[in-house]
């Protein structure tokens, strides 16, 4: 009986989404967006973290045989491009990135609102791709993240799925990259 009630709230639901994840078949990968991130239990200064925010999403391009977005999605990659993130991120409040709230997290509002602020160029359609930033935190060297599939043209989100990875590396930008680089593998 449960499964018949799920089964009929998902034939229901899902209608009411462009695609569903499983039909999604390539994506324009706009990088990650850490403009609504915080930090929570870390020395660094937060204009180290701007720094290694940009660091981070060079990855994609520099390291693309390890970063490879299409094979930790499954999804055909038609392009990767940064520079919506990279403006949003180059504005983050410097004083509203440290946390001391160790579970902080991001609601669907929030995370829709980001979908929605990314300057993406006019005309632009297809499927998006982002990574929103949530909470790296150090004290359990972990970073926390959620990966929103979005209609480029109307920023619709078509699904989201939360994402942790555990943190390491030598220096900022490593052990955080490393994070989200083991959230993106326990994709597969």
């Amino acid at each position: 009986m449960k499964q018949l009630l799920v089964a009929l709230m998902l034939a229901t639901v899902l209608p009411l989404f462009g695609q569903t994840p499983q039909e999604i078949t390539s994506i324009t990968f706009y990088g990650v967006d850490y403009s609504l991130v915080r930090v929570y239990g870390a020395s660094e200064s937060p204009t180290q973290f701007r720094t290694a925010f940009a660091a981070i999403n060079d990855l994609f391009i520099t390291e693309p045989k390890k970063y490879d977005i299409s094979k930790f999605t499954g999804k055909k990659l038609n392009e990767i491009s940064l520079d919506a993130v990279s403006e949003v991120n180059h504005k983050i409040n410097l004083h509203d990135l440290v946390t001391t709230t160790p579970d902080y997290t991001l609601d669907a509002t929030q995370i829709t609102q980001a979908v929605r602020r990314l300057p993406i160029k006019k005309g632009a359609e297809g499927t998006g791709a982002v990574v929103v930033a949530q909470l790296l935190n150090k004290a359990d060297n972990r970073g926390t993240y959620e990966l929103v599939y979005f209609d480029v043209a109307t920023r619709e989100i078509i699904d989201g799925i939360t994402l942790s990875g555990k943190a390491g590396g030598f220096g900022l930008r490593n052990f955080w990259a490393g994070s989200l680089y083991k959230a993106l593998k326990d994709l597969r």
